[in-house]
């Protein structure tokens, strides 16, 4: 008989379901795009085109994967899932995983299925719901610390005016660990055309430019390039351009205590630019040659400096061209003439004092002629 009276139960419910008019969202997403179980996230909902959801209708999550969170529905439960209404047809819910589901971190991870199962729906289901939503259940953290990488980044389609999550593995760079007081971004946007410096004498900017410790030497910034560099929606971004500096925590005398190489994000739809190409002509020098040193495509907005050193003589100067090519011709008869050199120190430098270039060229030997 009670298994009757469940077949008749459940009959209904799904009769009703099938009368509620079902809303679709036309994009999903969450901020952070990348965050720890433990760690605070919004998800949001766009529902542009779900006529049956007015403008600021009630929405409550139901979610079953990894467990539902409310086993009563009593009000202050149904608040715990209920959404807040942002305006402009979108829809948020903020909580932190471990603390909404009342599991830990490795009970969420040892759940099995591979995303976080829910649907949205009117308070009483019958008058609208969604089908069943997901979001990926992946441990973003754990799969980066162990893939190798020093940096990675979420969503791989980010945008201007959306969030992007980049992530530091301070285990593999030299002199990062164990690091002193905090991380921080020191970059810009299209090769520091619009910059946001890292200034560790100003508390602000120490704020706004450091990056989230995770634990075990990973490391996490979240920013929206648009506000955090500081340009108008129209701004055209093809990349972020970056180096993490290291602050010594030292309010009196406050300075970096050191910095990563250079990085670099080429936004969406951007085409990956062609490696930079340095190379000397002629490829066996002598000391009658002229000495053409060429580089090939330079960063946006970079300029080159060389220093070559010689004996007792040093020359300086700067290389010529712009972005697709710079280049400098030194007569190397005239320059050296009376010194004895058999090779030359060859130091090329940007404007940020980046090396380029640090070696030795050997000069080959030049036959007496004959008399």
């Amino acid at each position: 008989m009670k298994k009757l009276i469940y077949f008749i139960g459940f009959l209904l419910y799904a009769q009703t379901a099938l009368m509620a008019q079902e809303i679709i969202p036309e994009k999903q997403w969450t901020v952070p795009a990348v965050y720890a179980f433990d760690e605070e996230v919004t998800w949001y909902f766009d529902f542009a085109s779900a006529s049956a959801l007015p403008d600021g209708g009630d929405l409550y999550m139901w979610i079953w994967v990894p467990k539902n969170p409310i086993p009563d529905a009593t009000p202050e439960n149904l608040a715990k899932t209920k959404l807040h209404y942002d305006g402009d047809r979108i829809w948020s819910i903020t909580f932190t995983p471990t603390t909404f589901f009342g599991m830990t971190v490795d009970e969420i991870k040892a759940n099995t299925e591979s995303s976080f199962y829910f649907l949205l729906r009117s308070l009483d289901f019958d008058t609208y719901h969604s089908g069943t939503l997901s979001f990926y259940k992946t441990d973003f953290i754990g799969e980066f610390a162990n893939s190798g990488k020093v940096i990675d980044f979420a969503p791989t389609d980010f945008r201007l005016n959306s969030t992007i999550s980049i992530l530091f593995n301070s285990n593999l760079v030299d002199g990062f660990n164990p690091v002193p007081s905090t991380l921080h971004m020191h970059g810009g946007l299209n090769d520091w055309d619009a910059a946001q410096s890292f200034d560790a004498w100003l508390p602000e900017i120490r704020e706004k430019t450091q990056f989230k410790n995770m634990g075990n030497g990973i490391y996490k910034k979240d920013l929206i390039p648009q506000t955090y560099f500081g340009v108008t929606e129209e701004y055209v971004m093809e990349n972020i351009a970056f180096v993490i500096a290291k602050y010594n925590g030292n309010d009196a005398s406050p300075d970096w205590a050191g910095a990563s190489p250079d990085f670099k994000i080429i936004a969406p739809g951007v085409p990956i630019p062609p490696p930079a190409n340095l190379y000397f002509f002629p490829i066996k020098v002598s000391i009658n040659d002229i000495l053409t040193i060429t580089r090939e495509n330079n960063d946006r907005g970079q300029r080159l400096f060389y220093t070559i050193t010689g004996g007792s003589k040093t020359l300086s100067g700067d290389l010529e061209g712009a972005m697709t090519s710079q280049r400098v011709m030194i007569n190397l008869a005239k320059e050296f003439k009376g010194i004895n050199v058999s090779k030359l120190t060859v130091l090329i430098k940007d404007q940020n004092n980046k090396s380029i270039y640090d070696g030795d060229i050997t000069l080959m030997k030049v036959d007496n002629p004959t008399k």
